[in-house]
């Protein structure tokens, strides 16, 4: 296999003003705010307007380009596009592609007016685009007469000092990673069969303490004895809703709770719950604490370019927020909030991330420089490898592309950037199907490092895939032997159970859906929910629930889950045998952390929370009714005022020690949850998967349907 390598030179030495206007003409481009995009028409997408009027000029970049270990020759690249260019076929092509078009009438204007014809004209321009930049290249190449595969690398190099990075100044331009390099990779080349391209930002190591070397990803990749530890971050913007509402919050989790099942204990998962800026800190805190560094940290939340303070284009992140407080009526959405791209770079840089993937759109977007890029902007805190979006991206894309990433990088323990390579090859051969038509996007899914990998990364050695390793491997990070029960106050053994063992191992992965991400937002904010299916047939409340607990106990969420009846609070004998609580029904622990092997080997990290108590059938204690017998009635009234003592006593101790979750689940609706639980200071929560129409939670309470008032829009069986 041959390697090329694309050297930029950086703009002030190549005594270039600007590298798309004559000298002393550039005009920094305009961005719009992408919430402003998400909602706007054709005109309101990142633009670059110049005051100036002025002949257009293809932009230009001086470069140095060698072949293995040859002698680099100097070069000159011409942007094969006019940045005008940009806006009217790729923004065009690409247009709103982030949502998730669930009907025609939500994709672009411009495209429903030329029809397949006029996609197809894009797509031919995109095409050429491939075949112009290749064409620049091939005239400086020499390849090896047996070569079949090429690994180019294109490396922009960092300003010279004094020049300013964000293409802003004078003296500086976007570099040429404002390209699309990802598109030599469908040029067909004569004898090359393969062209992969790696984007290489050779920025200077910002300074750190020293202390003993973590173990990087491609030394747990190369050690099967070692583990794998991935973060995941979720956040959802709730407020869009109907044709406009989110993409399901599985891209990310899905692929690698597949992985997971996979590999088994190699890979340690754990998922940021709720998602918010503050519990991500919070999260790596506590872990860095136990001895545990995470290897990779995966952002599956929305990307946003507008303004800071300064009056400076950034980009943006939007997570969940968080200390949200509830409402004393009334049926409220998650909160999300927007965190400066730099601020979560910092943190990220504390506990010296190697590894970040982002799925949301616009991150790797720096037509105007790098100051732009989500992705330049980690590399620059220290992060060595970054995956992330060039442009806007359907959230089909981006299923199609994770799946197989993680899976060649986890499983086949490929190198990231081949890992990249295989998830956009993916989408070439299965291409996102928009509206009944197929759309080469692959392009958007790119990936940056900030150095050239060694030749055993350009050229690796086929890996057996991962084993599922020992639980004496020194990936195991050994942790509690024992549990904290608010319960006792003190914590508590393990029962060893040999079947605690296994009864995980086997469940189904589970799609992750909105209304689910809603409902771990809210136990995770508020601890206490009241889980409802509107007695709607088929809901299956029970079994999704039970799902949910496999999913928080395999991700290390919760160490056990505690399943009650609600009569079991109004026995008053039970409390006295059980001081502060009452006595469980059924339990389920996590799998690596129950059974007599936990006798033999050492535990894996603890549990981020102690305990999730399910309760069931608390709508007929806590609101009997009445019925003809009187004697009857009493019973039943002196049965629901115990029970709700024994409720509240139980919710207070939980609020107060802050380690544990509590969940109702029956099927009344907000208003009887106001009426009798309200007292506990949770939140209600309907089991309802969000539709595509406008759905009645922004609109109304949701109650139960009667005969006298039937459903409105929105909610469907």
């Amino acid at each position: 296999m041959d390697v090329v390598y694309v050297h930029s030179i950086p703009a002030r030495r190549q005594g270039l003003a600007s590298a798309s206007l004559p000298a002393g003409h550039h005009v920094a481009p305009a961005h719009r705010d992408h919430d402003e995009l998400q909602s706007a028409g054709e005109d309101d997408t990142p633009q670059h307007n110049h005051t100036t009027q002025l002949p257009q000029r293809h932009r230009q970049w001086s470069v140095t380009i060698a072949v293995n270990d040859n002698a680099a020759v100097p070069a000159t690249i011409t942007d094969p596009f006019f940045e005008a260019e940009y806006k009217e076929v790729f923004e065009h092509y690409l247009r709103d592609s982030d949502r998730p078009r669930w009907s025609a009438e939500s994709m672009s204007m411009t495209l429903q007016e030329r029809g397949g014809d006029g996609v197809s004209h894009l797509e031919d321009l995109i095409r050429k685009y491939g075949e112009e930049l290749w064409s620049q290249l091939e005239q400086n190449l020499n390849f090896s007469p047996d070569a079949t595969e090429c690994q180019i690398y294109i490396v922009e190099s960092a300003p010279a000092p004094g020049d300013n990075a964000n293409g802003t100044s004078p003296g500086s331009g976007p570099g040429i990673h404002c390209l699309a390099w990802e598109l030599l990779e469908a040029v067909h080349v004569t004898r090359m069969s393969k062209l992969r391209v790696t984007r290489i930002s050779d920025v200077p190591l910002p300074q750190r303490p020293y202390h003993r070397p973590l173990p990087t990803l491609a030394a747990v990749q190369a050690n099967p004895a070692l583990n794998f530890h991935v973060l995941l971050v979720v956040a959802r913007d709730f407020s869009r809703h109907g044709a406009e509402r989110d993409p399901e919050p599985d891209l990310a989790q899905w692929p690698l709770m597949n992985a997971r099942r996979k590999v088994h204990s190699r890979l340690l998962l754990e998922v940021v719950r709720p998602g918010s800026q503050e519990e991500l800190a919070e999260h790596l805190e506590i872990r860095a604490s136990q001895g545990v560094h995470f290897h990779l940290v995966h952002f599956d939340l929305h990307g946003r370019i507008k303004q800071d303070e300064l009056g400076n284009e950034v980009p943006w992140l939007l997570f969940a927020k968080q200390n949200h407080v509830p409402r004393t009526h009334g049926y409220q959405v998650p909160q999300t909030h927007l965190a400066k791209a730099a601020d979560i770079a910092a943190v990220l840089a504390r506990y010296e991330i190697e590894s970040v993937v982002l799925n949301a759109c616009l991150s790797a977007y720096n037509r105007s420089g790098s100051a732009t890029s989500l992705a330049h902007i980690f590399l620059q805190h220290g992060v060595c490898n970054v995956s992330a979006m060039w442009f806007f991206v359907h959230w089909q894309t981006v299923a199609t592309y994770l799946d197989t990433f993680y899976d060649e990088l986890l499983y086949h323990c490929k190198p990231f950037h081949i890992a990249a390579h295989q998830g956009r090859e993916a989408i070439r051969q299965k291409p996102t199907s928009r509206t009944g038509r197929e759309y080469q996007d692959f392009f958007l899914c790119v990936n940056y490092s900030r150095k050239i990998p060694t030749a055993h990364a350009i050229d690796p050695v086929t890996r057996e895939p991962s084993p599922a390793p020992s639980a004496r491997s020194a990936g195991s990070t050994t942790s509690n032997a024992s549990g904290k029960s608010f319960m006792s106050g003190v914590w508590k053994q393990t029962t060893p159970r040999l079947a605690d063992s296994f009864i995980l191992g086997g469940e189904p992965v589970m799609r992750m859906q909105l209304h689910l991400l809603e409902l771990e937002y809210k136990l995770m904010t508020f601890r206490v929910v009241y889980a409802s299916d509107l007695r709607r047939p088929g809901s299956k409340l029970s079994s999704t629930i039970d799902q949910m607990a496999h999913m928080w106990l395999n991700t290390n969420l919760v160490d056990e889950v505690l399943y009650y009846k609600a009569k079991d609070f109004a026995r008053s004998t039970l409390s006295r045998m059980f001081p502060g609580g009452v006595k469980h029904r059924d339990r389920r622990t996590r799998a690596t952390n129950g059974g007599y092997l936990q006798l033999l080997f050492p535990r894996p990290v603890r549990a981020l929370r102690q305990t999730l108590h399910v309760v069931t059938d608390v709508d007929g204690v806590v609101a009997p009714g009445y019925l003809a017998d009187a004697g009857r009635n009493a019973q039943l009234e002196l049965r629901r005022s115990m029970a709700q003592a024994g409720l509240r006593r139980f919710a207070e101790r939980l609020h107060e020690d802050g380690h544990s979750y509590l969940l109702f689940l029956g099927s009344e609706d907000a208003q009887w949850w106001r009426t009798y639980l309200q007292h506990l200071q949770g939140e209600w929560w309907m089991h309802l998967p969000w539709s595509y129409t406008v759905h009645s939670r922004y609109i109304r309470d949701v109650r139960l349907p009667t005969e006298e008032r039937k459903p409105k829009l929105g909610i469907q069986g």
